[in-house]
């Protein structure tokens, strides 16, 4: 990664540039309202003097020239007198031959047509600012006018001095927000680069990695989250080890009998029926045991590819569960295990695959009978208004409860050590699971150490189904 890619630079530059811009934005509005506020209060000083010149001269007709000019230099301006024919006062002329004021700035029309003038201007490089006021006599006729001219360069440096303070005052802002942006955006970027090196650890397949979660807002939520995709990457790599190891077993001991058995029998090297008989049952059992292993194993990378078919019709419950039941009767009589079978005497019927209906039901089936040693195995149909309910319970050993999160999920088997006595491939319940999804049903279990287990498979019910369509809540 390039140092200046990285989302610290980044976050960093975004927040001090929108800083740059709000601080730029408010040294001009600043500036602005200093320099407008010592402008107008030097025009105003000046009308006022202007003012006050000629309500004197309008209530004193006879003022004295020398009055003006002490009163010019008391307020340190200068102050000229132009008559009613646009000429200044010879006292004037001298002055303004001293102060060498451009020409053009008296605008004399102006005045004597009653109008007040006012400019800045430059004079020797110094800013002056020319406030001119019209004399009228009582009558309202024109008697002359007014021109005060003050400095403005006391003004201009009072704004040149703000302008500087405003500048300083802006970088040493500036300087302690670059500072206070490179703290807090490392502090919001470490723990996004820590996350990022965590999830490049996990992408190599180190899923032991964990990031402590030490913060609640959003960035600890995200490190929970990446901490569990770890713990979930790490569980199914293990069980799926631990899978191909139980299943290379499992393929490899039915195989071994069925080779070992078919090549005796081949040989007559067992020439007594009752033993031949019993070869022949192991040999047809191992070959069931290899056919339903092969099954899941097909049934499972269907499902991973959707490309599982289902071809929904009414099923009668019923009549399915007696089947299903007769089928593994041969098996649970065998281990003297009750089968029980107990459904409503009215047909109940379900929306549903009637292929893949007696799948869920024989595996369910298989695992409680496998799990159950004299005990006994009960598959209960239930129904009301809005549901049919199917329940397989046995007497088994039951389910640890910090297993039963995980017994769906593929590749899982409980009770590890004991798993290769039981037989299965720990795919049988996930594929029941998947099954039942798929087809609008749940499924759920309940289960207690010591005291059995039960799988509960809920569909909507053919009143539901109807009422659905029709459209009635």
């Amino acid at each position: 990664m390039k140092r200046w890619n990285r989302i610290d630079i980044k976050l960093g530059a975004v927040m001090l540039g929108m800083f740059f811009v709000v601080l730029l934005l408010l040294g001009v509005v600043i500036n602005e309202l200093f320099t407008k506020f010592h402008t107008q209060q030097s025009h105003d000083e000046a009308e006022e003097l202007a003012s006050h010149v000629v309500k004197m001269l309008q209530e004193q007709e006879q003022t004295s020239v020398d009055i003006i000019g002490t009163m010019a230099e008391f307020s340190s301006v200068d102050i000229f007198l132009i008559q009613a024919d646009g000429q200044f006062s010879p006292r004037d002329q001298v002055i303004l031959a001293q102060r060498h004021y451009p020409q053009g700035i008296w605008d004399q029309a102006s005045l004597l047509a009653s109008h007040q003038v006012v400019k800045e201007f430059v004079s020797q490089g110094k800013w002056f600012l020319l406030h001119g006021k019209p004399i009228l006599d009582s009558a309202g006729h024109m008697n002359g006018g007014v021109y005060v001219v003050s400095s403005l360069e006391e003004m201009k440096e009072s704004i040149r001095t703000i302008r500087l303070m405003i500048l300083l005052t802006g970088v040493g802002a500036f300087i302690v927000t670059l500072g206070l942006v490179l703290m807090l955006s490392r502090k919001l970027s470490y723990p996004l680069l820590q996350i990022e090196k965590a999830a490049r650890r996990i992408a190599k397949g180190e899923f032991e990695t964990r990031m402590p979660v030490k913060r609640g807002d959003e960035i600890g939520s995200l490190i929970g989250a990446i901490n569990d995709l770890a713990g979930e990457l790490q569980r199914y790599r293990d069980t799926r080890n631990e899978f191909f190891a139980n299943i290379s077993h499992e393929l490899r001991t039915p195989i071994t009998y069925l080779e070992g058995y078919a090549d005796v029998l081949s040989k007559g090297l067992i020439e007594d029926e009752d033993e031949q008989r019993k070869t022949l049952d192991i040999i047809a059992e191992e070959s069931r045991r290899l056919m339903v292993m092969i099954r899941e194993l097909f049934d499972l990378a269907k499902m991973e590819e959707g490309r599982i078919d289902f071809y929904p019709e009414w099923v009668a419950m019923n009549a399915l569960l007696e089947k299903s039941a007769a089928k593994v009767k041969l098996r649970a009589d065998s281990k003297e295990v009750e089968l029980e079978v107990r459904h409503p005497e009215k047909e109940q019927y379900i929306w549903a695959d009637s292929n893949r209906m007696e799948q869920i039901l024989m595996n369910l089936l298989d695992n409680a009978i496998s799990f159950t040693h004299q005990g006994r195995v009960m598959l209960t149909l239930t129904h009301g208004r809005e549901q049919v309910k199917l329940e397989v319970t046995d007497t088994g050993p039951g389910i640890p409860a910090d297993e039963l999160p995980y017994i769906f999920e593929r590749f899982y088997r409980v009770e590890k050590s004991r798993s290769r006595q039981h037989g299965g491939s720990g795919l049988g319940l996930s594929i029941v699971k998947k099954l039942v999804e798929l087809q609008g049903g749940t499924v759920e279990v309940n289960s207690r150490v010591g005291d059995g287990t039960t799988f509960r498979i809920v569909f909507p019910s053919a009143d539901a189904l109807e009422d659905r369509e029709k459209g009635t809540p």
